[in-house]
């Protein structure tokens, strides 16, 4: 390790950074991860790495509690992950099928939405999984409205006789009855209401399988929206409670802070987590609050259909977080700087409804035709821009919703703090936000945009909207292939400044990705990696890098940041920064604590 880094750092820290970097950043600085129950890089197969999978489609549990899952895709390549008691132990595949059950003889397997066997099961709703208890119930996860688990018995005419589960999943409001301590890999939750998007372990979506072990340990796998195994057992008073659960939020994503709390709120497109930046060890800081996105309410949210939202192209990536008339919303770009989307939330939950979109008439979701029929009902296609505003609030998709632009859409966007959209090019295109409408949805029309000639600079990619240090950041290469980008500035913006300072090349090799905060630029790329590159917007030099710690897997064990908003940065109220950067190769969001001058308090 560098010496004159060594000696900078506190004793506390050392173990939280990594070598190698170009330039020491002054102060200290620590790296931990956001969305994944572990965040350990190494060989799949190594016992001293762990991280939990990406899409758990299947799963079986053996009678010793041993979880055998299959995915559809893992970055990393646990395409088969192998778990016990909440613990990874490899990447094997031992070719399950979760679509049927031998029980005392008796062959029963999924068909549709019914279930065949000696009998046909045809209530079980959506069912996804099979399984058995060991006295031969025969186990369903019901991915349908209900969101639960069936146990029926099968030794006669089938008969349902034990449910589990939230009726209607994360949207449902449901009031705990009784607290679940602490297990392991999560806290403990108490008694009391959860309303529509807050969560809670018996709140369950997206079901891919279920299983139970001779102790009677019931395993739920769910996918997709948030991966996770979680496994219940009953107390001493033959209640269900957690024994261990296992957790992977994100996959080309990243987080954005809620500056109402100091960032202690974090959201990604769907997940809405909540922070306690008090905890040094890496991977403890944060916890689920919420999950935003409801299948059953909203089933044209474009973050429910994965065509949509991941694809090949992820559209919906990297969120950002508003209040507009001391409302929230959020805000989703896609990796290759797609179509804006617009979610609202309601007052006391935390779901958020579709509330408006735009994007080109022409685009093209992906490999598929144009015909593809999302969004529903989408308009003609010809050449230009359209609107889609939520007129009647029911979160869906109407012929008469949408509305032809004459300003055409750059999808290299920023979003200010009153919901006005900043749209790179030259001249800048600012869609300001013309209010709410009844049904609480940001209003945006050709008559509130305006258009900014800025001089110094010929072309403009991307276009960050310092508010608090009246300041464009400007960028003039757009989207995510950023190599000979140059950064600029425009200073006083508010009073009238239409110049643009040169500050500096972008530092690394192959950049993707950058953002700002107070007076410096956050910069991460391809080959790079989670290595990021700290710029002093004054000066125009390098501050330094920061590199994820070995006990993390070290910057080997991170991927490749390749999405258009791929990093974001937020300066704390006590001086210290947070840099969230996207890594989708672990299943994680990289964050980065930093104090400049080396004394930032302990929260």
């Amino acid at each position: 390790m560098n010496k004159i880094f060594f000696i900078k750092v506190t004793i506390l820290c050392i173990f939280n950074f990594s070598v190698g970097f170009a330039q020491t950043l002054p102060g200290e600085y620590s790296s931990s991860w956001i969305g994944n129950t572990f965040g350990k890089g190494g060989k799949p197969e190594s016992l001293t790495s762990a991280w939990m999978q990406d899409y758990v489609d299947q799963m079986t549990v053996q009678p010793d509690g041993t979880i055998y899952t299959t995915s559809i895709w893992d970055e990393a390549h646990r395409e088969y992950g192998v778990y016990r008691n909440g613990k990874v132990y490899g990447n094997e595949n031992h070719k399950i099928n979760n679509r049927e059950i031998i029980i005392n003889r008796n062959r029963w397997y999924i068909e549709g939405d019914q279930i065949k066997g000696p009998h046909t099961i045809t209530g079980a709703g959506k069912p996804t999984g099979l399984a058995k208890t060991p006295d031969n119930k025969l186990l369903v996860a019901d991915d349908g409205p209900r969101k639960q688990i069936l146990f029926y018995d099968v030794k006669a005419t089938p008969k349902l006789v034990e449910s589990f589960g939230v009726k209607g999943g994360i949207g449902s409001d449901f009031t705990a009855v009784y607290p679940l301590p602490a297990a392991t890999n999560t806290h403990a939750f108490a008694a009391g209401n959860y309303p529509p998007g807050f969560y809670h372990p018996f709140k369950l979506w997206d079901l891919t399988g279920v299983g139970m072990d001779k102790k009677g340990r019931l395993y739920v796998s769910t996918s997709e929206g948030a991966t996770s195994i979680r496994c219940f057992k009953k107390d001493n008073k033959n209640r269900w409670i957690l024994d261990f659960i296992l957790e992977n939020y994100f996959f080309v994503d990243n987080v954005d802070y809620d500056p109402t709390t100091d960032a202690i709120d974090l959201y990604g497109v769907q997940e809405h987590f909540v922070m306690d930046y008090s905890k040094s060890a890496p991977g403890a800081q944060w916890q689920l609050k919420g999950y935003t996105a409801d299948r059953l309410k909203y089933p044209n949210d474009p973050r429910n259909i994965l065509d949509v939202k991941a694809g090949h192209e992820h559209g919906l990536t990297s969120a950002r977080l508003r209040y507009i008339k001391g409302k929230r919303f959020l805000f989703t770009q896609g990796m290759t700087c797609q179509m804006l989307n617009i979610f609202r939330f309601k007052d006391n939950k935390d779901i958020a409804a579709p509330a408006g979109l735009i994007m080109e008439t022409g685009h093209r979701i992906y490999d598929h035709p144009l015909t593809y029929p999302w969004p529903p009902n989408r308009p003609k296609i010809e050449p230009g821009t359209l609107i889609w505003r939520d007129l009647n609030g029911d979160g869906d998709y109407q012929a008469n919703e949408y509305a032809k632009t004459s300003v055409n859409y750059s999808p290299n966007f920023w979003i200010d703090s009153k919901g006005g959209i900043w749209e790179s090019g030259n001249p800048v295109k600012v869609r300001n936000c013309a209010g709410l409408d009844s049904k609480g949805n940001p209003i945006y029309n050709d008559e509130h945009v305006n258009s900014y000639q800025i001089a110094g600079i010929e072309n403009i990619g991307k276009v960050i909207y310092q508010e608090d240090k009246d300041r464009l950041i400007l960028l003039d290469i757009e989207c995510r292939e950023l190599t000979g980008a140059k950064l600029y500035a425009v200073d006083n913006w508010s009073k009238g400044n239409r110049s643009a300072r040169f500050i500096s090349n972008l530092k690394g090799s192959k950049p993707s990705t950058i953002t700002a905060a107070d007076n410096y630029v956050f910069e991460a790329g391809w080959e790079t990696r989670a290595e990021v590159f700290v710029t002093d917007i004054n000066t125009g030099k390098l501050v330094g890098t920061m590199l994820p710690s070995e006990e993390m897997g070290g910057k080997e064990w991170t991927g490749w940041v390749d999405i258009g908003w791929g990093i974001n940065a937020y300066k704390r109220k006590n001086g210290e920064f947070l840099v969230f950067l996207e890594d989708d190769y672990l299943s994680r969001v990289i964050l980065y604590k930093w104090c400049p001058d080396g004394d930032c308090g302990k929260n």
